[in-house]
């Protein structure tokens, strides 16, 4: 790998050469003529790479933890970058949690003119000197202009071909697949077993709370496809064990609680083999998830309301953003008078949608939802998928499967993710995605051909975990523990009465505040761990 990139750095260059390279790596090169170093990070995200200035010049790794080493204990933590985190789930690059570290965004390079490294890049904190060697807009705004008539089975021939190329480009040693019964892991498992001799190994994990195990279904695949499954219980001592675990795996607060039951399936993976294939990307390339659809409902209902009503409804979401959070009415009159059709999935996908409410001194960076426009040929349903692709998919989802996964010696690879995937998906017409009201269709005929119909069309319920059970009884103590007012008050960073108001509320019935209470909850798990009393 490093060679073939060195041969291509010397016959085309640094820009060239990063576009041609096809593998999921972030790279640093180093030029001794021109005392430059380049730093990149693949198209997609699904590497990570930090740097930091210290006294001794430029310091870069694929792991924060590495940089903190290299801080003398000087490291502060950045309240932009967690109320990022309240409002994603996640902290988007440039920032990281810590101010002066940076990470940089998916598709992007930086050249560094050494000795000169400035001390703090003031610049980072907002768009930062970043060189797009590749953008994803480009790429999506020339696949949409380029379709031409297609068929529906002209567009699953396709994408089935992609993926299928792609599924066999992953592969590396023993390979296994993570299972969820869902569309698309049970494509990635299919075209898998349909390029081995021998039975792949198939791994999924299942709850013990009805709503959301999936692991009925994903063993009957297995059996359909003739795989050589393992079946994980995701109980409350796996629940406990893990949680614990978070903060050292995921060196930067991470709040999907869907990693949880990925840390389980990446530690029995690790005993087993070395690489694992998921379908991670499916749902943001294909238009697979049901929020983009009560997106693009509720963003729409606002056009027939009259303009005082507009004004009243506005005055009354402000009033109580976080209440909006939980469904219902409030929720509806919140999404539909956001403005932009990007404002109003923000809305709907945000935990906290004023994640300043509870941090004593926090101001948020400009989100990145800010794009309100795509290709004018295509439909106005792509642009939820092209901010989910830049924002969710590159800087959430692929960093929990590369540090769940890489935590027990695994590479985890998306083959959704191919470059060549990619552009067939944004090739694809919009009405071969969203199909007469069927999401995801074409992946859908897509499995139709390796497993039985009612396989593709029973209601998806994802991967997520029953946390508002947790919180109510496993991890009732350790979250107690974590939100003590006095702990928040002296620690100077949270709200401590917002929070404790929140936590008393969920107790008290308002099981929907759990969405609200996983991110601060795993920031105070962070935190505690790297920055407490045997931290910094």
């Amino acid at each position: 790998m490093s060679q073939s990139i060195a041969n291509l750095l010397a016959s085309v260059g640094v820009v060239d050469a990063l576009r041609r390279v096809q593998e999921p790596v972030s790279v640093a090169i180093w030029d001794e003529r021109a005392r430059t170093l380049t730093l990149a990070r693949d198209r997609m995200g699904q590497s990570d790479l930090y740097f930091m200035r210290t006294r001794f010049g430029l310091a870069f790794s694929s792991e924060l933890k590495t940089l903190r080493q290299e801080s003398d204990g000087c490291l502060e933590v950045a309240p932009r970058a967690v109320a990022q985190l309240f409002r994603h789930g996640y902290i988007p690059a440039p920032l990281t949690a810590y101010r002066g570290i940076y990470k940089l965004p998916a598709g992007a390079l930086r050249v560094f003119h050494l000795p000169d490294v400035p001390e703090h890049d003031a610049a980072c904190d907002a768009a930062g000197p970043f060189e797009p060697y590749w953008a994803l807009r480009q790429e999506a705004e020339a696949q949409i202009a380029s379709r031409g008539r297609a068929t529906l089975s002209g567009s699953v021939e396709r994408v089935v071909a992609s993926l299928e190329r792609a599924v066999c480009a992953s592969r590396a040693g023993a390979t296994a697949t993570l299972l969820s019964g869902g569309v698309d892991s049970s494509l990635i498992a299919a075209l898998l077993q349909r390029r081995s001799a021998e039975a792949v190994e198939t791994i999924s994990v299942g709850f013990d709370v009805s709503g959301h195990d999936e692991s009925e279904w994903a063993a009957d695949v297995a059996r359909l496809l003739g795989t050589r499954h393992t079946r994980l219980l995701m109980d409350d001592a796996n629940a406990i064990r893990l949680v614990e675990t978070m903060p050292r795996v995921f060196c930067e607060p991470y709040a999907d609680s869907s990693a949880i039951p990925t840390l389980l399936a990446a530690e029995a993976a690790g005993a087993s083999c070395s690489t694992i294939l998921t379908g991670d990307g499916g749902d943001e390339l294909f238009f697979g998830h049901g929020s983009y659809v009560k997106a693009l409902r509720n963003h729409g209902l606002v056009r027939h309301l009259p303009g005082p009503l507009r004004s009243a409804c506005r005055a009354y979401a402000s009033r109580a953003p976080e209440r909006a959070r939980l469904g219902g009415i409030p929720a509806l009159i919140a999404e539909a008078t956001s403005g932009s059709l990007a404002e109003t999935y923000l809305a709907r996908v945000s935990r906290w949608r004023d994640p300043s409410r509870a941090l004593k001194a926090a101001t948020e960076p400009p989100h990145p939802f800010l794009d309100t426009t795509l290709h004018p040929a295509g439909h106005p349903g792509e642009l939820l998928l092209y901010l989910d692709q830049t924002n969710e998919l590159s800087e959430g989802l692929m960093s929990k499967s590369d540090r769940a996964f890489g935590a027990f010696g695994v590479q985890a690879r998306s083959p959704f993710l191919d470059h060549e995937v990619l552009c067939a998906a944004w090739g694809t017409p919009f009405e071969h995605k969203l199909h007469r009201g069927e999401t995801k269709a074409v992946l859908k005929r897509a499995l139709e051909r390796f497993l039985p119909e009612h396989h593709t069309r029973r209601p998806k319920q994802g991967f997520g975990a029953p946390v508002a059970r947790w919180l109510n009884g496993p991890l009732r103590d350790w979250a107690e523990e974590l939100l003590d007012p006095l702990a928040m008050r002296n620690r100077g960073i949270l709200d401590e009465r917002v929070v404790w108001a929140l936590w008393k509320s969920f107790l008290g019935g308002n099981r929907k505040y759990h969405t609200h209470l996983w991110p601060v909850l795993m920031f105070q798990a962070w935190d505690r761990e790297w920055n407490g009393k045997d931290g910094l």
